[in-house]
């Protein structure tokens, strides 16, 4: 498969989440626009974790509204990315808050598990990490279709995960039914198996733009420590020769 060198391009040209962080954090429009794409990348993903993690909608409003407040005031700017993972920063950032928070307000005790060390795992950072880094590699296997003439990956590809379950022949009927577009059912396995492939090369991507200039098995232990390793071995399995 040759990918599209122009959308190729595009996507390389996005800005990593530690440059992204700086940029917010410099005057006039470039800074605003970064602060916005920042806002837009990270809004939802912090919401759903101190939702998860308060377990207290209005308590967890309050540290999110902290959070804003300190990046909007670039009290974030000296984010280094020769600490490593964006992820493990943003972590220890959302961490510190939660602690603060409970202890200017004298709330005991602190939520479960143990925030103040970094090294003890958080699963439930993690599974909201790993949703949404799914759902930003498929936005943009969406608009990679869209910028390629006749592409179908992103429909394809969506299909298949909506219905797991469902034959090659039933995923083609209701493609057909959704679209318009009539594939035979090998057309249609070949257009998946495609789809995946670009997936995974859509998926290092994203990986890489929150890491510090990352080798492949440190790209491998990301997508391993994540839970993405069977997806990725799935999808690998699966990828056209």
């Amino acid at each position: 498969m040759t990918p599209d060198h122009a959308t190729t391009d595009r996507l390389t040209e996005l800005q990593t989440d530690w440059r992204l962080v700086r940029s917010a954090h410099e005057p006039g429009p470039e800074g605003q626009a970064a602060m916005r794409d920042l806002i837009g990348r990270y809004h939802d993903a912090v919401e759903r974790y101190l939702r998860l993690k308060l377990r207290d909608r209005n308590l967890a409003d309050e540290v999110l509204q902290e959070f804003w407040i300190k990046l909007l005031n670039h009290k974030l700017a000296g984010a280094d990315n020769s600490k490593g993972r964006f992820r493990d920063y943003l972590r220890t950032v959302l961490h510190r808050l939660i602690i603060d928070h409970f202890r200017g307000r004298k709330l005991q005790p602190l939520p479960p598990g143990d925030l103040s060390d970094p090294n003890v795992p958080d699963l439930e950072y993690d599974r909201v990490w790993r949703e949404v880094v799914i759902n930003r590699v498929i936005s943009r296997l969406e608009t990679y279709e869209a910028s390629t003439p006749k592409n179908r990956y992103a429909r394809v590809l969506n299909l298949r995960m909506s219905s797991p379950e469902a034959s090659i022949d039933e995923l083609t009927e209701e493609l057909a039914r959704r679209t318009g577009e009539h594939l035979t059912p090998e057309a249609f396995r070949k257009t998946l198996q495609r789809a995946r492939a670009k997936f995974l090369e859509l998926l290092i991507q994203e990986l890489r733009e929150g890491m510090a200039n990352p080798t492949p098995d440190e790209i491998e232990e990301e997508i391993n420590e994540l839970g993405l390793g069977a997806l990725y071995r799935r999808y690998s399995d699966d990828a056209p020769v």
